[in-house]
Order: C-alpha cells, then sequence, then structure tokens
C-alpha cells in the first residue's frame, strides 16, 4: 500500500477522533457500519438511491435519494427524529470518471420554536393539538432547509436553489397528525428552478434485511423466502431530489445513447461536521471551522462488509479520489472466502476482477451485457459509487425485476439503484461468483444465495416522488418480525417477482 496514501489516511482519522462528537447510541443496524459513524447516528448514511424517474411524465428526470439516520422508532417522542442542524448534507455526482465531484447539491436545515414553555417538543397545544399543515402552529419545532448547486460555474459558495422549504413533523399519529401523507407529506414537495423538485423528512424504512447475516452468515434462508425483515416498522430520514437529466452530465445535454462518452453518472452522498465543537455551560452547543465528511455512501454494504474494520472510520472521511487505497479489498475480499467456509461453495479465486468492474470502474461493453450496456465510469483508478446510465431507458413499473441487472432488468442495480432492486441478494451472488461475468461458479447455489426476504410487505411505493412510503405512525406498534417470515412463505421461489402497477412486488 502507498506510503503517501497510507500516511493521508491515518491523518484524516486522527481528525475525525477530534471531531467527532457524541450523538444519540445507535441500535444495532447494517447501517451503522464504521465505528465511529455508529456513535453519530444523525450524521449517517443508510441508503444512497439513483434513478431515471419512472412516475408518468417525469422520464426526463433523474431522482437522486440520500437516507440518513437508521432505525428510527416511530414512537421515539417527544422530541422524535429531525436532521441535525449542525450537519451538512450533500449529494455528490462525478461525470468525467476522475472520483472528484463535479456537482453537489447541499442541503443544511434550521429548527426553530414556536413555544418553549411546554414539555413536550415536537407538537404540542398551541391551538388545538392537532398538526392540520406544515405551518400549523401545533408543529412546534418546526425544520426549514435551503438547498444549493456547486459546480464549477456556480463557483464553492455555489447557487442558491431555494431555502425556507420545509419538512414535514413525524408521523406522530390519527390524532395529533390526521390524514398524514394528504396534509403533511405531499405539501413538502417543493419545485425547484428547471422543473426538478425536492423533498426532505420521514419516511418509511423501505431498505429490507435480514440482519440475521451479522450472525457468523446464520442466515435463516438461502432463498427468497423464509427470511425476516429486520428493518420493518423502522423510518428513515430522506432526502431526495429529481433532476433534469441534462443538469447532470458533463455536456450538459442528454446524451444520444447508452454509449455515448457522457452517458454515465457516479453517485453518493456524505454527511459532514464542523471540526470545532464548543458545548457551554448551559448545555448550548456551537459549532466553527471546515468542514470535515464523516460518512459517505455510494454502493450498498460496501463498507459493512468489504473495508476492514481499521479502516472503516478513514474511508467514511475519503472522496472516490482516493480508492485505490481500497482496491486490495476488492479485488480479494473477506466475504468470498467467509462465503465459501459457511455455505461449502467454490468462489472465483482472486484478483477479483468482476468485482472492481462492478463497484469501483463500472462495466464496460462486454459480450456478456451486450453493446448497448455499459456503466463504466473511470480514470483508470478505482472509484467507488453508484453509477447511473442515464441513457438506458427506465423499467416500466409493471416489469420491474427485484434482481436488477441479473434478472435480465438493465434499469436496475448496478445500473444506479431503484427503491425495488433486492440489493442484499445481487450482492451475496456477486461475491459468490454467482453471476454471468465468472461463468464456473455461476451455478447453484452461488448464483441462488440470498437472505431470505425478496419484498418489502408494509405497502406499495408511491408511483410520484419521492417514491417512499409515509413515516410509521408512532402510536402504532411494530409489526412482529415473525409476521414477516410468514408472509413470504406465500410466495412461489420459483417465480422471479416483479412488481404490479402500483409500484409493488407482485406474488
Amino acid at each position: 500500500m502507498n506510503r503517501k496514501i497510507v500516511r493521508k489516511l491515518n491523518a484524516m482519522l486522527g481528525l475525525i477522533l477530534i471531531v467527532a462528537v457524541s450523538g444519540v447510541p445507535t441500535l444495532a443496524s447494517s447501517h451503522a457500519e464504521a465505528p465511529l459513524i455508529s456513535m453519530d447516528r444523525f450524521a449517517d448514511n443508510t441508503d444512497t438511491y439513483a434513478f431515471r424517474s419512472v412516475e408518468p411524465g417525469r422520464e426526463g428526470f433523474v431522482t437522486l435519494i440520500a437516507n440518513f439516520i437508521p432505525l428510527q422508532e416511530p414512537s421515539g417522542g417527544p422530541q422524535w427524529f429531525r436532521f441535525d442542524d449542525s450537519v451538512l448534507y450533500e449529494i455528490k455526482i462525478d461525470n468525467t470518471g476522475d472520483g472528484r465531484e463535479d456537482i453537489t447539491y447541499q442541503f443544511q436545515f434550521k429548527t426553530s420554536i414556536v413555544n418553549g414553555n411546554t414539555v413536550l417538543g415536537q407538537s404540542t397545544v398551541n391551538e388545538d393539538g392537532v398538526i392540520s399543515s406544515l405551518t400549523d402552529p401545533d408543529y412546534n419545532m418546526p425544520q426549514t432547509y435551503s438547498v444549493r448547486r456547486v459546480d464549477s460555474s456556480t463557483g464553492r459558495r455555489g447557487r442558491l436553489l431555494g431555502s425556507g422549504f420545509r419538512t414535514p413533523p413525524a408521523n406522530i399519529g390519527p390524532r395529533v397528525t390526521p390524514n398524514y401523507e394528504q396534509n403533511l407529506g405531499a405539501p413538502a414537495v417543493y419545485g425547484l428552478p428547471g422543473g426538478g423538485k425536492v423533498f426532505a423528512g420521514q419516511r418509511d424504512e423501505y431498505f429490507y434485511i435480514d440482519l440475521g447475516v451479522f450472525d457468523a452468515l446464520n442466515l435463516r434462508s438461502v432463498g427468497m423466502t423464509g427470511g425476516i425483515d429486520t428493518t420493518k416498522g423502522y423510518n428513515v430520514s430522506t432526502i431526495a431530489i429529481e433532476v433534469p437529466i441534462q443538469d447532470l452530465t458533463r455536456t450538459r445535454t442528454i446524451p444520444a445513447g447508452p454509449t455515448s462518452p457522457d452517458a454515465v453518472i457516479g453517485v453518493w452522498s456524505t454527511a459532514s461536521r464542523r471540526t470545532v465543537q464548543v458545548i457551554g455551560s448551559d448545555g448550548s452547543r456551537n459549532t466553527a471551522g471546515a468542514w470535515q465528511q464523516i460518512s459517505r455512501l455510494g454502493n450498498p454494504l460496501v463498507n459493512e462488509v468489504v473495508i476492514p474494520l481499521n479502516l472503516k472510520d478513514a474511508f467514511n472521511s475519503l472522496s472516490p479520489e482516493f480508492d485505490a487505497v481500497a482496491a486490495p479489498f476488492v479485488l480479494d475480499p473477506e466475504l468470498a472466502r467467509l462465503l465459501s467456509a459457511v455455505f461449502g461453495i467454490t468462489v472465483p479465486p482472486p484478483p477479483r476482477n468482476d468485482l472492481v468492474a462492478i463497484f469501483a470502474t463500472g462495466i464496460p461493453v462486454n459480450e456478456v451485457t451486450g453493446p448497448n450496456y455499459t456503466t463504466f465510469l473511470s480514470d483508470g483508478q478505482p472509484h467507488e459509487y453508484l453509477r447511473l446510465n442515464v441513457a438506458i431507458p427506465i423499467t416500466p413499473i409493471g416489469s420491474i425485476n427485484r434482481l436488477g441487472l441479473l434478472g435480465g432488468d438493465v434499469a436496475g442495480f448496478p445500473n444506479g439503484r431503484r427503491l425495488h432492486d433486492d440489493v442484499t441478494d445481487i450482492a451475496l451472488r456477486a461475491v459468490a461468483g454467482g453471476t454471468p461475468f465468472t461463468p464456473a461458479t455461476n451455478v447453484p447455489p452461488n448464483n441462488q444465495l440470498g437472505d431470505g426476504v425478496s419484498m418489502n410487505p408494509e405497502g406499495p411505493l408511491l408511483t410520484r416522488f419521492p417514491y417512499l412510503l409515509p413515516p410509521n405512525a408512532g402510536n402504532t406498534p411494530r409489526t412482529g418480525n415473525e409476521q414477516i417470515a410468514e408472509s413470504n412463505k406465500e410466495w412461489d421461489p420459483k417465480k422471479i417477482p416483479v412488481v404490479d402497477e402500483r409500484g409493488f412486488l407482485r406474488r
């Protein structure tokens, strides 16, 4: 490993240790992937998504979603959950392949208090105790935010796209927040210059996984059914922005086709804190200094299952520009060896150039995927982030395959990431060598591995931006995980699921 890079990593890690602040202790989660960020929940990326918009009439737009603050208990009042006013949340785009952001969308939040003389928090009885709109006085701790775009034409300060946008309150329950989506969720979608849209607020955690995978791969099932959706019933904090395709490409035009040089963009999200925090004797907290990145997420599960423990915090602080330091762990991943030991399967030997292509350089045009498919975006060095080919047409909602490219659906992961994509199953099969890119091991059970959870049973996704379901209500008990396993047993494991016209997997 290059000594200069190691020194840079160690220096960054030391800086993070100095500036890290103590957040609310996080629950055990696949999202709390690194030691430091697991103790700073409100800056923790959980998932990043990038896909061509599937809402009718919006096919010329790209939807970018960054989720933060994992495993939010819906009944966690009276403060509930909100974005951290002291965190800079960002969604970044590289459209040249050098690992450096060419476009950044910045989101900063500010919370105010209507009435401080109450024992309650986000809601209280300033009038009738019912929050019926985003400007209702009973929304006692309203949060607003600004959106900036930073690119080569704006300078470092960027261009303000809008401010004063309101986040909706938590879904407290039918008495305090009746008709939640109609009164509070849908009105929190704001228009942006150029016809785009933006939303920030609490949503249902749609990512599904059986976290039993961390019990030494002690999965309840390795197929489509029989697992437990551990994240069911929790909420997450979502930042979603919809942008015209031409606003994201290097040429600022819509690419002519999937193999055009400007067709692929790289997407990741980050969270940063100021390097200095001063805690006053009254408990007040003030921050100063430069922003320091402390959380980063592009492809799902990479930091959890690829990056070794002693580099996880440093990886969270790095730009994709410096990802060559992580290349050895992709070329010879520990997880592949664990899968081989636990399941008694043969996995491809290192170097795993197939995984480098999927996660770190993009997939070039090749015989397996054909002449009209590529996600390649690289200057010859590995850069880990989602890669989206904006010229590949969308798959209509009724034909979406949860396995993305592995299921023959070229509009899905690893071409970007849609909310429907079963990235856990896809990643397990890819690491085990169960893909056409490694034909010698593309055999059962390698190409049938999964975590036993192939759907989110909480309801159909919205067919409009921001697509994610409203947050689970605080006064409604979370459904037991055992019921999820039972519902999965109704599925035919021989049938690859697709999605109905409502955007939900059909049986």
